[in-house]
C-alpha cells in the first residue's frame, strides 16, 4: 500500500531487496540484477486505487476508482523491471483518471 506517486519507488526498492538477499547465497558468476531477474512462478498482481476524502463536517469517505488484477504465468518470464514499468504506467494513468473524474481540484 502506497500513495500513487510513491508506489513505483516502493516496489522497486522491495524487489531490489529481494534480489540483494538472493544474491547473498549465490556464487559470483550467478549473481542477479533487477533488470534481468524474472518471476519463475505464476504471478497475480492485484492493484486497487482508492481516494480518501476528508471534510471538516463529514466522516472520512473512501472511493475505489480502479480495481485490476494482472496475471502472468510462470512460462512468460515476467521480469521484475517489467513489473516496475507497469506500475509506473498504472500510477500515471490512475493519477490522470483521478484528476479528470474524481478530484474537486483540477490541475492546470
Amino acid at each position: 500500500m502506497a500513495d500513487t506517486d510513491q508506489i513505483t519507488t516502493d516496489v522497486k526498492q522491495e524487489l531490489s531487496q529481494m534480489v540483494k538477499e538472493a544474491n547473498e547465497t549465490l556464487p559470483a558468476h550467478e549473481k542477479m540484477r533487477l533488470e534481468t531477474t524474472y518471476f519463475d512462478t505464476n504471478v497475480n498482481i492485484e492493484l486497487t486505487t482508492e481516494v480518501t476524502y476528508h471534510s471538516q463536517y463529514q466522516n472520512k469517505m473512501k472511493v475505489t476508482i480502479d480495481d485490476t488484477v494482472l496475471s502472468h504465468p510462470a512460462d512468460d518470464q515476467y521480469h521484475f523491471a517489467e513489473a516496475v514499468d507497469m506500475l509506473n504506467t498504472y500510477a500515471q494513468k490512475m493519477d490522470t483518471i483521478y484528476h479528470q473524474n474524481d478530484s474537486f481540484i483540477h490541475k492546470i
